[in-house]
C-alpha cells in the first residue's frame, strides 16, 4: 500500500481492523510506514491501569476498567509521568558532544500523575507474533515510554508486537514510609513504579493476542533504570508468569542491592520532616506539581530502587540468586564499553585520589588502572562497579540455575572526535534502528543496526539469540565466560574479569 493511501486507511481501520469483538472496546490506530515499506499499525495511549491519584498516590496500581464503550482513541501519545526535565538534559549532553545545538534533542512531553499507559506497534493484528516489551530508563525518576530513540515501528517490521510502557517515576513511584506500609495488606511500601510495571505485563497477558502477540512469548527488555528493573521483575515472586525472556542493557546494580524497607521508610519520614508536611494524607492531598518542586528539594535519595520488603523482593537479589530462588528464565545482560565517561567532566590526579580513598583494595585498583589517562581510569572504575560487574554477578547467578544467559559489551564508538566513546544508552539507536538525524551514522552503523535487531529479534522469538554463521553468540557459564563485543566488527571473546574480581576481593 502506498503511503498516500496508507494515510486514508484510518477510518477502515475503525470500521474492521481494531474491532474484534463485541465484549470489548475497539481501538483506533495509526497506520505508519516502516522504512523496508512494511505496514504496521500504532496505538498510542493505551490505559492499562486507572489513574493513581487522589487517595490512591502511593497505593498498588488497579487494573485498567475493561467496559469503556465505543471506540478508544488511540492515534495520541499520553502524558508522560511526572517529572522534570532530567532526560532531555541526557539528550542535550550528547547533543552537545557531538557539536550539534541543544534544540535537537526532544522536548518534555506534558506530563501528569494519571500517566499508567502503553503504546503497541504491530504489523499483523491477525497474527501470533512474539511480544517484545520496553521499559524506559532514566533513573527511575525521568523518561517516557515514546522518546524518539524507543519507538517500535522499525522492530515490529521485523515481526514482532513492541509494546513501551510507563510507571509511576520518582517521589511518586518510590516513596515508602511507614504509613504507607502500615495500610498495605503486605506491610509494603516504596515500590509503586515497579508494582505499575508487572500491571502492564498482566494488562499485556489479558489483552496482546488482540493485537497479533502471543501471550506466551513476551520478552521484556530495557536500558539503565529499566534493566534494572528488569533485573527486579526476574527475581520477584509477583512476576512469575508474566513473562517468559529478559534483555537487559546496562542495568547489573541490583545485583548488590540490600537497601531494605526499614532504610527507605527512614527517608520517607525524614522527607515529611523537610517538607513541613504532617502526614501521608496531606502529602496525598498535595497537587502532584507541588509534590514534584517539594521532592525535588526534600526527598534526597542514592538511587529510587524498590526495597527488600519481604513481598516483592523477599530477600537481597544477591541471595536470592545464590539460593536459586527465582524462577529462570534466558536472559541477555550486557553494557557498554564507556557507560560512564561522558558523566566524568575533567578530573584532575586529585580525582582519582579521591576514587580510590573509597575502595579498600585501591593499591590493587591502581595497579590495574593506574596508566591509562585518568578520564578513562575513572570511566573504568565507576562502569565496573554499577554496570560492567554487577551485570556479570547477575549473569553468573543466572546461569548457575540453568537458565539460557547471553553477555554482550557494547563498542561501538561513532564517528567524530566526540570524546565520550560508547557512551551509555549509546546502543538503543541500533536496537530500535531509530538513529537521530544528527547522530553521524555510517554503514558500519547501519550493519551493527541489522545484526543487532536480528539478535533482538531471534532471542525474542525463540530465546536464542542466534540467527546467522557469522558469529556465533555462545551461551555464558563456568566452562565458557565469553561476551559478544558489538563493534566494527562483532566478535566473541573471553571475558577479562581481573577489575571485577579486585573490586570483589574486599
Amino acid at each position: 500500500m502506498a503511503w498516500r493511501s496508507m494515510r486514508f486507511a484510518l477510518a477502515a481501520i475503525v470500521g474492521s481492523a481494531v474491532v474484534w469483538s463485541a465484549e470489548h472496546p475497539n481501538y483506533v490506530g495509526t497506520p505508519v510506514l516502516a522504512k523496508t515499506g512494511t505496514e504496521v499499525l500504532r496505538f498510542s495511549g493505551i490505559r492499562f491501569a486507572q489513574a493513581p491519584v487522589g487517595d490512591w498516590r502511593w497505593r498498588p496500581p488497579r487494573p485498567a476498567d475493561p467496559s469503556t464503550d465505543g471506540p478508544i482513541d488511540a492515534t495520541r501519545w499520553p502524558p508522560a509521568c511526572m517529572q522534570d526535565e532530567g532526560n532531555v538534559e541526557w539528550y542535550e549532553g550528547v547533543a552537545a558532544a557531538f557539536g550539534q545545538p541543544a534544540e535537537v534533542a526532544p522536548s518534555r512531553p506534558d506530563t501528569a500523575e494519571d500517566c499508567l499507559f502503553l503504546n503497541v506497534w504491530t504489523p499483523a493484528i491477525d497474527g501470533q507474533l512474539p511480544v517484545m516489551v520496553w521499559i524506559h530508563g532514566g533513573a527511575n525518576v525521568n523518561g517516557w515510554s515514546y522518546e524518539p530513540n524507543y519507538r517500535g515501528r522499525e522492530l515490529a517490521a521485523m515481526g514482532a508486537v513492541v509494546v513501551s510502557i510507563q510507571y509511576r517515576l520518582g517521589v511518586f513511584g518510590f516513596l515508602a514510609h511507614p504509613s504507607l506500609s502500615a495500610e498495605s495488606p503486605n506491610a509494603s511500601s516504596g515500590n509503586y513504579g515497579i508494582l505499575d510495571q508487572i500491571e502492564a505485563l498482566r494488562w499485556i497477558r489479558s489483552n496482546i493476542h488482540r493485537f497479533g502477540g502471543d501471550p506466551g512469548n513476551v520478552t521484556v527488555f530495557g536500558e539503565s533504570a529499566g534493566a534494572g528493573d528488569i533485573a527486579y521483575l526476574l527475581l520477584s515472586p509477583l512476576a512469575r508468569g508474566l513473562f517468559h525472556r529478559a534483555i537487559s542493557q546496562s542495568g547489573g546494580w541490583p545485583a548488590d542491592q540490600r537497601r531494605t524497607l526499614a532504610d527507605n521508610e527512614a527517608q520517607g519520614v525524614d522527607f515529611l520532616r523537610r517538607a513541613e508536611t504532617a502526614d501521608i494524607d496531606e502529602l496525598r492531598r498535595l497537587p502532584a506539581e507541588a509534590l514534584l518542586a517539594a521532592a525535588k528539594e526534600h526527598f534526597k535519595r542514592d538511587y529510587d530502587d524498590p526495597p527488600v520488603d519481604g513481598w516483592l523482593l523477599p530477600a537481597p537479589p544477591a541471595d536470592l540468586l545464590a539460593r536459586k530462588a527465582f524462577e529462570p528464565r534466558p536472559v541477555i545482560l550486557g553494557f557498554n564499553a564507556d557507560e560512564m565517561l561522558m558523566y566524568v567532566g575533567k578530573p584532575t590526579p586529585e580525582s582519582w585520589r579521591q576514587a580510590l580513598a573509597k575502595l579498600p583494595n585501591a593499591a590493587l585498583v591502581d595497579g590495574l588502572l593506574g596508566e591509562v589517562p585518568i578520564p578513562q581510569r575513572l570511566d573504568e572504575l565507576e562502569s565496573a562497579t554499577q554496570f560492567t560487574c554487577p551485570s556479570i554477578a547477575l549473569a553468573n547467578g543466572f546461569a548457575t540455575r540453568g537458565a539460557p544467559t547471553y553477555v554482550y559489551r557494547f563498542d561501538r564508538i561513532r564517528a567524530g572526535g566526540h570524546g565520550i566513546g560508547a557512551y551509555h544508552g549509546a546502543e538503543i539507536p541500533y536496537v530500535f534502528d531509530t538513529h537521530d538525524a544528527w547522530l553521524p551514522t555510517d554503514a558500519i552503523d547501519r550493519d551493527l543496526t541489522r545484526r543487532m535487531m536480528g539478535y533482538w529479534q531471534s532471542f525474542a522469538a525463540t530465546g536464542d539469540p542466534n540467527h546467522d554463521d557469522a558469529s556465533v553468540w555462545p551461551r555464558w557459564n563456568d566452562d565458557a565466560r565469553r561476551v559478544l563485543a558489538l563493534a566494527d566488527g562483532i566478535r566473541s571473546e573471553e571475558f577479562d574479569d581481573r577489575l571485577c574480581s579486585v573490586l570483589a576481593s574486599h
